[in-house]
């Protein structure tokens, strides 16, 4: 975590707590109108944003035409800036307000992994649709989660923003945080969630979209340790601020000879599984996020370097 100033801290924070504020307050759909709204107007006025994601959007999606792919880009940006709204607004909903907005397909199959194991599984999703979602309605309905996240560089505003998440019935866990918290979480059969979509500086590299991508390796170092099962979800949202979360499918570490290939053709399995549900809704994917920046060894880094993404 970078290192701020009280002044600075306070000076981002104050703003942007009384725009929270302001968005918590505001009925729900006109909390989605603005989010669209701002969406749109940062694929046209935040063009290294948009550069990002409609290189990402090539190397993803080739045959698709360039007003294809700006199409994707749009929405992508105004689904990201509803998931951060409805996260701000859901600071001051109830928790049956939060229920009435969410359903679910295949939680028999999430409950049937966490029976046949008698351990916590390895949740493994990504920023698609509404990822906090996800985790207000697993902490509600009493499945008390551990939520493994990257703190913010504002700690106040951190701090605020952790209270939101662990009201709920949610345990926070920094990405460098006492691994002991997880085995407990996990032996105490609760879930541990993995958004791990990202690029990720210190993963194993394997196939995402035709190119290697730097991919995280917990839920997997997770899964051999402790046997527990992998579960694939996501969210998918419709245009008035209701969710389907989709349990999609459930995975067991499958044996190489050598614990690096058992690592790397696991995390391969969940990335295909993640790539999958991308490519079936890439208009509620992250394309901000520049994936493929981190390259492997000896191999140059090209992707962001230049405008060629028409």
């Amino acid at each position: 975590m970078a290192y701020k100033s009280p002044k600075v801290i306070m000076l981002e924070y104050i703003p942007l707590r009384i725009l929270m504020e302001i968005i918590a307050f505001t009925p729900y759909i006109i909390v989605i109108l603005f989010a669209k709204l701002i969406g749109t107007l940062m694929y046209y006025l935040v063009p290294s944003t948009r550069k990002i994601a409609l290189i990402n959007l090539k190397q993803a999606f080739p045959e698709k035409s360039f007003k294809e792919r700006k199409r994707i880009a749009k929405r992508s940006m105004k689904s990201m800036i509803m998931t951060f709204a409805e996260f701000i607004k859901s600071s001051k909903m109830s928790n049956e307000q939060i229920l009435k907005r969410i359903k679910i397909e295949g939680i028999d199959m999430f409950d049937e992994a966490i029976h046949k194991s008698n351990r916590g599984p390895a949740v493994i999703t990504g920023h698609i649709g509404n990822w906090e979602y996800i985790a207000f309605y697993f902490a509600i309905k009493g499945y008390n989660p551990g939520v493994i996240f990257r703190p913010l560089d504002n700690p106040k505003l951190d701090a605020y923003m952790r209270s939101w998440r662990e009201k709920r019935g949610m345990k926070c866990i920094p990405k460098k945080g006492n691994l002991r918290d997880i085995f407990n979480l996990i032996n105490d059969k609760k879930p541990i969630a993995f958004l791990c979509d990202q690029n990720y500086l210190d993963g194993v590299f394997v196939d995402f979209f035709g190119y290697p991508a730097a991919t995280a390796v917990g839920p997997v170092a997770l899964a051999m340790k402790t046997k527990s099962p992998m579960i694939i979800l996501y969210s998918l949202p419709d245009r008035y601020g209701h969710h389907k979360i989709i349990v999609d499918d459930v995975l067991y570490i499958e044996e190489k000879e050598t614990k690096e290939e058992t690592i790397k053709h696991n995390v391969q399995r969940y990335t295909k599984k993640l790539e999958e549900i991308i490519r079936k809704y890439p208009e509620n994917w992250l394309w901000v996020h520049p994936r493929w920046n981190t390259r492997p060894n000896g191999e140059p880094e090209i992707f962001y370097k230049n405008d060629n993404y028409r």
